[in-house]
């Protein structure tokens, strides 16, 4: 039972991957919307979503194993991709100190959010123990 629970956790991981995919696609190319504060919209809305789904599959505030297995997926893919998106700006144009920047603004909210929403308490909101 307890592998079902581990690899149900790292389904959990790959959709939420998905859904950024999606929601980035939906807000940046059929919205026009930009800026970092789109980012930590989306980040957010994730980040409930991963916490919801990890209440729901477990019934129970998740442990440190299954926490960290969800934030090293989710956290891991993304950043791989940010590192090729900044291998990508840095051999077609140069990549300086302000575009790092802005590529660590747009990626460091939603590994952030994540480990915030998977706290103790904050999915023990969603089980529906006190606290």
């Amino acid at each position: 039972m307890e592998d079902l629970k581990r690899s149900r956790v790292t389904i959990i991981a790959v959709s939420a991957v998905v859904l950024f995919f999606l929601t980035n696609y939906l807000a940046r190319f059929l919205f026009g919307l930009t800026g970092v504060l789109v980012s930590v919209v989306i980040a957010a809305l994730i980040a409930a979503y991963i916490s919801w789904s990890v209440a729901r599959i477990l019934k129970r505030v998740p442990t440190g194993d299954e926490r960290a297995r969800v934030l090293w997926s989710y956290g891991g893919f993304l950043g791989a991709l940010f590192v090729a998106w900044a291998a990508y700006v840095g051999l077609s144009s140069g990549l300086d100190m302000a575009a790092v920047i802005f590529l660590l603004s747009h990626y460091l909210p939603y590994p952030a959010l994540a480990h915030l929403m998977l706290s103790d308490r904050m999915v023990g909101k969603f089980v529906g123990e006190p606290g």
